[in-house]
């Protein structure tokens, strides 16, 4: 995630990222509103959450995938490491499939998330 400046996109991927079920959307409502007034980012903007929610959920299930993800290298290493993925094929195909979201939030995104759904 990008640190200093952060972007409307990124606020709303720090709390989308530990949103687990559809059962946490109304704490995760809670917390957007609230954040994005305290950080004065823009008011809550429901078709545009939905579209980043939309893009984690896709990128949480991809990296689920493991080994059947066409995106998963074989491991080099003995343990979980960065490198089992290629990450560049992965982003560009995020970026073609979520065109809605910026191009910035994906690319500081997907390490950031590969770190809480593959290597935690």
């Amino acid at each position: 995630m990008t640190k200093g400046h952060r972007t409307y996109e990124d606020e709303v991927l720090s709390v989308l990222a530990f949103e687990f079920s559809v059962k946490d959307h109304s704490e995760s409502e809670r917390k957007l509103k609230r954040r994005l007034r305290d950080k004065k980012l823009g008011s809550y903007d429901e078709k545009r959450i939905t579209s980043i929610r939309e893009f984690k959920n896709d990128l949480q299930v991809e990296l689920g995938k493991l080994n059947k993800s066409e995106f998963y290298t074989e491991s080099k290493e003995k343990y979980a490491d960065m490198s089992d993925w290629d990450v560049n094929g992965l982003l560009r195909h995020l970026k073609n499939r979520h065109p809605e979201v910026s191009e910035s939030a994906i690319e500081s995104f997907l390490p950031y998330a590969i770190y809480i759904y593959y290597l935690r």
